[in-house]
């Protein structure tokens, strides 16, 4: 799809947290959806991000989250969490900046022995994307409440997973199997620390639930509901 570039415009307003990304040449491509656009190097690169975020926009939108104001993401050669260093992308809750890692060194971010290693390049891509806007709508819809971040990363790693192609959704599932309905006990920021996809699939699994889904993730949002303390 054809995209209007206009001149650079980078996310220069965050001082104190990302100023450290390293960004690649770009220019500025409106998406389709005139609440989201994007700073990126090409044209292939802005109807990657484009395209994954509206469909991931989608998703969130039918699960009861929304977007309050527009999202800009930056794709960067890499991004700079300010305590972590180096990440796969990030979203600043206090800019509402959203940066993800050019798609061709993002595999490269990877920890050892993650099974999103299977997945192409541009999969890895958009499910990132995915995981990001996330917790961005979820800030975005929760406005002044203040959500947890064992809360914050179950809704971002359950949206990844429910976005994400049921192919590739059922290799994550297979490289570290969860019981259905997964199990609470595995929904906590020790086990994301230690086993993220362990974290992630047993998300999944736990909002496949019949009475859980995305009533829980608008209960979150609403600061009704916490997940016990591990």
């Amino acid at each position: 799809m054809s995209r209007r570039g206009v001149h650079l415009l980078l996310c220069l307003s965050v001082a104190g947290s990302l100023v450290d990304s390293r960004p690649v040449s770009a220019e500025k491509w409106l998406c389709d959806d005139v609440y989201l656009s994007t700073d990126a190097q090409s044209e292939y690169v802005a109807d990657l991000v484009c395209e994954a975020a509206v469909r991931a926009k989608a998703f969130l939108q039918s699960c009861g989250l929304v977007q309050t104001s527009a999202i800009n993401i930056e794709v960067v050669e890499s991004a700079i969490h300010p305590g972590f260093g180096e990440c796969m992308a990030l979203f600043d809750k206090r800019t509402g900046c959203l940066q993800v890692t050019d798609p061709g060194r993002l595999p490269l971010l990877l920890p050892e022995n993650d099974a999103r290693a299977a997945l192409p390049p541009d999969i890895l891509f958009a499910s990132t994307i995915t995981h990001e806007l996330a917790h961005a709508l979820l800030h975005q819809s929760a406005g002044a409440i203040a959500v947890g971040p064992t809360e914050q990363e179950f809704v971002a790693n359950a949206m990844e997973m429910a976005v994400l192609d049921p192919h590739w959704r059922d290799v994550l599932l297979g490289a570290n199997p969860a019981k259905p309905g997964g199990s609470v006990g595995h929904i906590n920021l020790g086990i994301y620390a230690l086993a993220p996809r362990v974290f992630a699939n047993n998300a999944w699994q736990y909002f496949q639930r019949e009475e859980i889904g995305c009533a829980l993730v608008q209960k979150i949002a609403a600061g009704e509901f916490r997940f016990p303390v591990q």
